[in-house]
């Protein structure tokens, strides 16, 4: 079916990969187990995503380069589709009076420190705070928006579940490939021929609710996400309280959160809900409307929960060379089905997975150096071996 590459997941790393290289003039397919509208399924990420671009990088790093590229390219998602992706004012309070203006600073629009005085006290009565404009994206919507833009373009979204790597080079719906873009997120951790124990699920647990009124994204945040070094026993639950508004005319805001560590429930808890009710409204009393007198005053539109693809290290981007018709890799590959191919020959996959909870805010720099890999490695096969 002539496809230079198949791309593995429709999440918004999958999504934003296949669009970038379809710019590029390549003729790709995605398949994934879930897809862009299966919005309430637990197995799946992306749907869930409070959805802000709040960088947590380190300066000069792969990761916030491509923090930085995606933050210039919404700028044209804001002004093309403003009900997707919209500017507005990002309040990250503080406890720490030293605390630096981050590494962004230069590029976020009204970047500054604010300590809080008794006239103008600062949200939560925190002491200190940065502030700038930053983007929020409506999460389910764009990955909508993503999707219709594929398939406007001729690029079919398949449904099917993997159970090894090797399945994905010769599918019938696809035909045979020697390129594979391998962008799923926790099935890594059992795929045959990937088996990436570094794969974690980081629970989430958030609150959609109505608050037309609120129009600022506040944040108060535990930066720490992965395990330290060395530590024994259950991971710790990570608590925060932070405020998303969505773009868009529906006047709902997201309240988290929780960052639960090696937790694969999907159920919502009571009293993690309370507390998120409780510590916002401390936050943006505004949440309970103008004759809101609590947190109890909220109007609540769902309570959520979902599993970020978190990988100790961080972000898998990589290409490996592999070959087809021989015995499979992995520690579990004496259990993977027969490949299709019906001979030997050497294919490649480029690893782009692992975001856990930044996945939205890397997604477009992500994507375009994921498709440098890609072109890189098409431009190494010799014509004659892909007839």
């Amino acid at each position: 079916m002539g496809f230079d590459a198949l791309v593995l997941g429709a999440g918004v790393y999958g999504l934003s990969i296949a669009t970038e290289l379809t710019n590029r003039g390549l003729k790709v397919a995605i398949v994934a187990r879930d897809l862009p509208e299966d919005l309430t399924s637990t197995g799946f990420a992306s749907p869930w995503a409070g959805c802000n671009w709040q960088s947590f990088e380190v300066a000069g790093t792969p990761d916030a380069e491509w923090d930085a590229i995606t933050f210039k390219k919404l700028a044209v998602v804001a002004r093309e589709h403003p009900d997707l992706c919209k500017l507005i004012p990002f309040v990250v309070v503080s406890d720490d009076p030293n605390e630096p203006l981050p590494w962004y600073s230069s590029l976020v629009p009204n970047c500054r420190k604010i300590d809080a005085t008794p006239e103008a006290p600062l949200p939560g009565g925190f002491p200190t705070s940065i502030n700038f404009d930053s983007y929020i994206l409506h999460a389910p919507n764009y990955l909508q928006h993503l999707a219709k833009g594929l398939r406007d373009r001729g690029v079919p979204i398949i449904r099917r579940r993997l159970a090894s790597l090797d399945e994905a080079y010769d599918l019938p719906e696809t035909g045979s490939v020697d390129l594979v873009v391998n962008a799923l997120a926790l099935g890594n951790r059992s795929l045959i021929g990937v088996e990436d124990d570094k794969m974690y699920p980081a629970g989430g647990q958030t609150v959609l609710v109505k608050a037309p009124l609120v129009n600022t994204c506040v944040m108060s945040v535990d930066k720490v996400f992965d395990p330290l070094p060395g530590t024994t026993g259950p991971a710790p639950i990570s608590e925060m309280a932070y405020i998303i508004p969505r773009p868009g005319p529906e006047g709902t805001v997201i309240l988290g959160g929780t960052y639960n560590r090696d937790n694969h429930s999907v159920l919502p808890d009571l009293a993690t809900a309370e507390r998120i009710l409780q510590d916002c409204y401390a936050l943006e009393p505004l949440l309970a409307g103008p004759g809101g007198k609590s947190w109890r005053d909220i109007e609540v539109v769902a309570h959520n929960v979902g599993l970020r693809p978190a990988r100790k290290g961080g972000v898998r981007l990589e290409v490996e060379q592999r070959e087809l018709g021989g015995a499979p890799a992995g520690a579990h590959a004496h259990l993977a089905p027969p490949s299709r191919a019906p001979r030997r020959r050497k294919v490649a996959v480029v690893h782009a997975y692992g975001p856990g909870g930044k996945g939205y805010q890397s997604s477009i720099g992500l994507a375009e150096k994921a498709a440098d890999l890609v072109v890189g490695q098409l431009a190494r096969v010799p014509a004659a071996s892909k007839l």
